[in-house]
């Protein structure tokens, strides 16, 4: 017997329960702080401000050990606090004035483009043959794995191996679509890892395949949107890794 499926996964609602929780705590002892003149009220316009949101995501990237994102987040939540302390301590900061931000913006630029390179260059070597990108291709390789690295662009292609160990997709401001219906799962546990960052991952896998998403996500998220059929149990994809403003769909 079939049902539709087109279920919103959430990864480890415990654990996110957890991290928000800390979040309103840290942030009532902080308002507490400032209203007992604790810290200096200077700091207020400073800590509660957009480009903190930077700095939090730059703690939730090491906490996932993904420094490299967490190095992005820190650098864009500095760049634009540099202002506001140079404007709440006047001479802490030589040199920055109202201009700072609308004359050095493009440094973001070449930061962010210096780091996706060397984040793409020193991804990690799942085993696979390189594959081509293009519009639409077909793929497969000896070893039945797969490994994709996007980067402002897109892929679209079908897996032909006659069964699949699973590889590594790397999305990053881009998209990658992989069909996987015309090859099997071995018995056990396959891991498909997925890195998708304001970029978008979409699946086309068989409606019996057995799937466990273990996704960290930050303003991102997964879905399948399958017809399921009876799963063999025998059988399972895993698919892990980031989504960071970013998705990962299953059709």
């Amino acid at each position: 017997m079939e049902k539709n499926s087109c279920t919103t996964f959430h990864q480890s609602p415990k654990s996110k329960g957890i991290f928000f929780g800390l979040l309103l705590i840290v942030a009532g002892f902080l308002f507490l702080s400032f209203n007992f003149g604790w810290i200096d009220a200077a700091l207020k316009p400073i800590l509660f401000s957009w480009p903190m949101i930077f700095i939090v995501l730059s703690i939730i990237s090491v906490c996932k050990r993904d420094y490299s994102f967490a190095v992005i987040w820190f650098i864009a939540g500095a760049f634009f606090l540099i202002p506001r302390i140079s404007a709440a301590y006047p001479g802490f900061i030589d040199g920055i004035d109202t201009g700072f931000t609308r004359n050095y913006w493009p440094v973001l630029l070449i930061l962010l483009g210096l780091i996706m390179i060397f984040r793409i260059g020193a991804g990690r070597n799942t085993g696979g043959a390189r594959h081509r990108q293009s519009a639409s291709d077909s793929i497969g390789n000896e070893s039945g794995r797969i490994e994709k690295n996007v980067l402002f662009g897109g892929s679209e292609s079908i897996f032909l191996d006659p069964v699949f160990h699973g590889g590594f997709i790397n999305a990053t401001f881009g998209g990658v679509v992989l069909d996987l219906r015309k090859t099997t799962l071995p018995e056990g546990e396959t891991y498909l890892d997925i890195d998708a960052t304001f970029g978008g991952v979409e699946l086309y896998i068989p409606g019996d395949w057995l799937i466990e998403p273990r996704f960290h996500t930050v303003l991102g998220g997964v879905e399948d949107k399958r017809l399921v059929s009876q799963p063999d149990y025998s059988r399972k994809l895993i698919l892990q890794g980031n989504l960071t403003f970013g998705g990962c769909e299953v059709r």
